[in-house]
């Protein structure tokens, strides 16, 4: 059997699926009038290269986030929660269509995803649905600022967070409230790291000066992992503009981790503006709010800085749900539910906007059972992508309930296998133990199944061998 040919049956498939499901949308003609639309109002609040560690409900002692904070105290806020993608372009377009970036053809950050994954986009999707859709902030799909047209959302600010808050402001001021609303405030920081860590002018002014004794000390998994992937070493020789730390002392990891925490603060005292922002409104109390970013940040560990590759701290983001008063939990903390924001937000918001999605199109799960303490779970397992753009490399992993794969296409030690219960900081790489053979091998043929669904021949090429093996050793 050529095992190449499920995969493009399987896309073939999808794609006319997704045809279907798209010209299933709701007319405007069938649209409920506000006065009894009982639907709630979305909000959608998102950060950039924000870790799920960031915040001081997460514990974390170095950072101050009263206002995400807040937002977790009334509801749930999930700690395994995925990127599809660790890059704000290939993200922000999963987050939009709903589908794996790869399956869009955005790849990278300057490359569109197809026209028709547009046309489904979530803005469209929930237009037609009958919501008003606004949107405040950065994009970068790939425009840094939403386009005029195509997306079915009407812009109603540039990035600039100093300025977001007032611009909702004023934007929300002026609805009539015909309709139900959809609204997404897309924020930039603390992506200022970028900057930082390229001693480049910051966006939005310099940090006061701070001496070395009031920086976080070093993380625990600072150094690298035992059989660490080659493929890392050589994107940070090749790519010296993002990974400009191949100098840092380890006083210079500690000033970038104070630099970092600093600018996870100027966000969070925005997030807690635009809060203030919906009440003033009315748009708090009886709201789904879903606070997220796009993705992490090295922070440190293994002395990675940047995004790209496939570290927990990278790929592993925030994530909080308040759902409407009286609908859900308040303050509670889900440890169980694994989710991958890409596929799981779109859902999630035709979920509350009463729209019906094919499943065969859509592999994302809604998270209002979880949010409204119906349910604990999620999927059984989360798929990520990236490109190592430096190298041009592609890498995949799948996180389970415990363990976590990871595989990059070549290199010395391509492989890995973490046990995220005994070692969560991936200290140690267990795809070299033979006592651990048979996880392996079973993670092996789940990845290659996710391989099999997207089409993507890349993967499927690099797992074949291991496919039907029960448990081989690498």
């Amino acid at each position: 059997m050529n095992l190449a040919n499920p995969a493009l049956l399987t896309a073939s498939v999808a794609a006319l699926a997704c045809a279907a499901d798209a010209a299933a949308t709701p007319t405007p003609d069938s649209k409920p009038s506000r006065k009894t639309d009982r639907r709630p109002d979305i909000i959608v609040i998102m950060t950039d290269q924000q870790t799920a560690g960031a915040m001081s409900c997460a514990g974390n002692p170095w950072v101050s986030t009263p206002a995400m904070d807040a937002l977790a105290a009334d509801g749930v806020r999930f700690t395994r929660a995925y990127c599809p993608y660790p890059l704000s372009g290939p993200c922000r377009a999963s987050l939009v269509t709903g589908q794996m970036p790869f399956e869009v053809g955005a790849t990278d950050n300057n490359v569109r995803p197809t026209s028709e994954s547009m046309q489904r986009g979530i803005g469209h999707r929930i237009s037609a649905a009958g919501y008003e859709c606004l949107y405040a902030g950065k994009w970068h799909i790939p425009e840094v600022n939403l386009p005029d047209s195509g997306t079915g959302f009407r812009r109603i600010a540039d990035m600039g967070d100093p300025t977001l808050a007032e611009a909702c402001d004023a934007a929300l001021g002026q609805r009539s409230g015909d309709k139900p609303l959809f609204l997404i405030a897309s924020l930039l920081n603390p992506h200022e790291i970028c900057e930082y860590g390229r001693h480049e002018t910051l966006q939005y002014g310099e940090l006061a000066p701070f001496a070395t004794e009031e920086c976080p000390n070093l993380p625990f998994n600072f150094m690298p992992s035992t059989y660490a992937a080659e493929a890392l070493t050589l994107e940070r020789m090749a790519s010296p503009r993002y990974h400009d730390t191949y100098t840092f002392t380890e006083d210079d990891w500690r000033r970038y981790l104070y630099a970092y925490y600093r600018f996870v603060e100027r966000v969070d005292r925005e997030v807690g503006r635009l809060v203030e922002t919906l009440k003033r409104h009315g748009l708090y109390d009886d709201s789904v709010i879903l606070f997220l970013s796009d993705h992490g940040d090295g922070v440190a560990a293994h002395g990675w800085n940047q995004k790209w590759n496939l570290q927990e701290e990278v790929i592993n983001v925030p994530l909080i749900v308040k759902t409407p008063r009286g609908c859900g939990p308040r303050g509670m903390v889900n440890g169980e539910a694994l989710s991958n924001v890409g596929l799981d937000l779109y859902v999630t918001v035709c979920d509350y906007a009463g729209v019906e999605l094919d499943p065969a199109c859509y592999r994302g799960r809604s998270l209002r059972p979880v949010a409204e303490g119906r349910v604990t779970t999620l999927h059984d397992g989360v798929f990520v992508e990236t490109l190592l753009s430096g190298v041009g490399m592609r890498g995949w992993s799948l996180i389970g309930p415990r363990y976590k794969y990871v595989l990059y296409q070549w290199g010395r030690n391509r492989e890995a296998l973490y046990d995220l219960q005994q070692d969560p900081g991936e200290m140690v790489n267990l795809a070299v133990d033979r006592r651990y053979a048979d996880e392996l091998g079973r993670m092996r043929r789940a990845l290659y199944e996710w391989g099999v669904r997207i089409g993507e021949q890349r993967l499927i090429r690099n797992l074949r061998p291991y496919a039907a093996e029960p448990g081989t050793a690498k």
